[in-house]
C-alpha cells in the first residue's frame, strides 16, 4: 500500500496509525493494530485458498516461502474439518464394508437369531 499527501510526500507512519484508530473508533470497531489488519487480510486470503504467490506479493513479502511459513498455521476449524472428513471416510468405509459382509447391525451374519 502506498500513501502520500497531495504534494507527493509520504505521511509519518504515526499519522496513518492515528487516523486508522480514529476511523475504527468512529465505526465502533474493537481496537486493533494495523499490523493485525494485515495479518487478518493474509489469513482471510489463506482461508479463501488464494494463490500463495499472489497473496505473498499482495502483502509485500518478497519470498513466498516466508508467507507460507507465517500463515500456514493449523487453526482449530481447519483441524476439525480434517478430523471430520477423515472420520467420515473411515467410518463410512467401515459401514459400507460391514453392509457388504452382512454385518451392518454389528452382529455376525453367520450367527443364528
Amino acid at each position: 500500500m502506498l500513501l502520500c499527501w497531495e504534494n507527493g510526500k509520504a505521511p509519518h507512519p504515526d499519522t496513518i496509525t492515528r487516523r486508522f484508530k480514529t476511523l475504527a473508533a468512529a465505526a465502533c470497531l474493537p481496537e486493533i493494530d494495523l499490523h493485525d489488519v494485515r495479518h487478518s487480510y493474509a489469513t482471510a486470503g489463506r482461508d479463501a485458498k488464494i494463490d500463495w504467490k499472489a497473496l505473498s506479493k499482495r502483502i509485500g513479502h518478497a519470498d513466498v516461502a516466508f508467507t507460507m511459513k507465517q500463515y500456514v498455521q493449523t487453526d482449530l476449524e481447519a483441524g476439525r474439518q480434517v478430523a471430520t472428513t477423515l472420520a467420515e471416510l473411515i467410518i463410512g468405509g467401515a459401514l459400507s464394508s460391514a453392509k457388504i459382509m452382512g454385518k451392518a447391525d454389528g452382529g455376525d451374519a453367520g450367527e443364528a437369531a
